[in-house]
């Protein structure tokens, strides 16, 4: 009987478990997350078909046939899940779901099966984060790993092929992120301009020339993401980019909007106009009579100042 992808995850979610008292909570907890994230993802989308824009990154691992090579199987085994950790946790922190892995390659999505306006920006962030989590893992272990990511944002149709119902991404969004890892350099993050148009601004990115890859009849435009920009800022690019619309339909909501921020900004000059005077102290605030506290001739001494405002008591005093 060939078991479900559900099944698995709960078997292996359920043999996790069994050794909490034996591995303890970190190491257990770390390694559900993924597979917890999995299965709620079964539990959103079973039996249901989706049109969605998503950012598909795919990452895939370099050195790891030499490096199986001179290791027995379990230690590649072990190797790999350690390696594997660290990378799906720099997917998972930054809200992306884990589609697959396919021997040294990983397939992630952002937006499914929840959307966020950032999504771009979070499977950029994530590949540098796995980056980062190589070389400290390269280091540690003293390997010579690299890797290569490609990323691309479309439109896919999320549902479940196979005889085991398994939930995945189609579409030819997937298939151009794909093209994109085996074309980016080694240790590099290429990306294509779909993607590129959400996170311009945020990242040093170096426009490469057009490839050419499977299955595209025009040249890619594509770009390699260098680092997170030291000051960075966001362009917008809701609707279509190049046309813009004014909304229509909604004249009652935004007179209200700009009724409460006429309202606010005049609560904000009344509250500034207090905090004044109380910070002049006595004199600056009101009286019964209306005006400041010692009335006008205070505020005439006020304006006097040096030997005149010195002679103006005197004459007083006489």
């Amino acid at each position: 009987m060939i078991m479900t992808e559900r099944a698995q995850l709960e078997q292996a979610i359920a043999a996790l478990e069994a050794q909490r008292a034996l591995l303890g909570d970190a190491v257990v907890d770390t390694a559900l997350a993924p597979l917890r994230q999995q299965l709620a993802v079964l539990d959103a989308q079973a039996g249901a078909e989706q049109r969605k824009q998503v950012t598909v990154l795919f990452a895939d691992v370099s050195g790891f046939t030499a490096m199986a090579e001179r290791m027995d199987a379990e230690e590649v085994r072990d190797t790999m899940n350690a390696l594997w950790a660290g990378l799906d946790a720099a997917i998972t922190t930054h809200a992306g779901t884990i589609d697959k892995h396919i021997g040294d390659t990983v397939m992630a999505l952002f937006g499914a099966p929840t959307a966020r306006e950032d999504d771009p920006e979070r499977a950029v962030q994530a590949a540098l984060a796995m980056q980062e989590a190589l070389a400290a893992f390269r280091q540690e272990r003293q390997m010579t790993l690299a890797m290569r990511i490609g990323i691309n944002t479309g439109a896919v149709l999320l549902g479940q092929i196979g005889t085991i119902a398994e939930y995945t991404a189609m579409g030819d969004a997937v298939n151009l992120a794909s093209r994109l890892e085996h074309a980016a350099p080694i240790g590099g993050i290429l990306i294509s301009h779909d993607t590129y148009r959400h996170i311009r601004g945020i990242f040093d990115v170096q426009t490469m020339e057009p490839i050419h890859v499977k299955g595209k009849a025009a040249p890619v435009q594509v770009y390699v993401v260098r680092r997170t920009k030291a000051r960075a800022f966001r362009v917008p690019t809701r609707g279509v980019e190049g046309v813009e619309t004014r909304m229509v339909g909604r004249a009652a909501e935004l007179q209200q909007l700009q009724d409460a921020g006429v309202h606010l900004q005049a609560r904000a000059v009344a509250r500034r106009d207090l905090r004044e005077r109380l910070e002049a102290g006595p004199q600056g605030l009101p009286r019964a009579g209306g005006g400041l506290a010692g009335g006008p001739q205070r505020r005439a001494d006020r304006r006097v100042h040096g030997p005149d405002r010195r002679a103006l008591r005197a004459r007083r005093g006489a």
